[in-house]
């Protein structure tokens, strides 16, 4: 069983990571059992990121109900996270970084979370309080700073060379678009 005490050294790394402390890995369980109990993120991570995307609900152009709508999205959160996951232990296997694949998982997945918490309070901000322009631009930087974060993280975590982190990445983007186009026909229903 996880404790309080290690959810929060994890989010305190992520933290630490994002201020580019070379101590950062420290605060990780970076152990078996801390392996496994980092995909504990992705239970937290999932309430969150219903609630908040039941904020932006109304502004979606959709005929899909808000449970149906919700329980896609987090599917697809779900699916993004854990498919980037599995292509990574493949490369990890194949390129010579495997011995270092259980730290990385452990750091992205209590990052995924952090960022997951963090958007949350930004997300409702957002939405309530500032225009659309501003708030897309607030967005955009938003996400802009979550891939230079882990950039860093698989910089740091595999040992990678920038070039190869920032194609890593990119790899990233292009699954999360990916699983969003498949789930997008179930997803934004409009009338006919």
């Amino acid at each position: 069983m996880i404790s309080l005490r290690e959810i929060v050294n994890s989010l305190f790394g992520a933290y630490q990571l994002a201020r580019r402390d070379p101590n950062a890995l420290n605060y990780f369980n970076i152990s078996t059992e801390g392996f496994y109990r980092s995909f504990l993120a992705m239970v937290l991570a999932v309430p969150l990121f219903a609630i908040e995307n039941s904020i932006d609900y109304r502004k979606v152009p959709t005929e899909t109900e808000i449970i149906p709508f919700l329980v896609l999205l987090c599917i697809a959160l779900l699916v993004s996270w854990g498919a980037y996951l599995v292509i990574m232990a493949v490369f990890a296997r194949y390129m010579g970084f495997s011995d270092r694949y259980s730290v990385f998982v452990i750091v992205y997945n209590w990052m995924q979370f952090a960022i997951i918490l963090i958007w949350l309070p930004l997300s409702i901000i957002a939405t309530g309080i500032l225009s659309g322009s501003i708030a897309a631009t607030m967005t955009l930087l938003f996400i802009a700073a979550t891939y230079a974060l882990l950039w860093y993280v698989l910089k740091i975590t595999l040992n990678l060379t920038g070039l190869m982190a920032t194609g890593f990445a990119f790899l990233e983007f292009l699954i999360v678009i990916l699983v969003q186009a498949v789930f997008s026909s179930w997803l934004f229903t409009a009338p006919v």
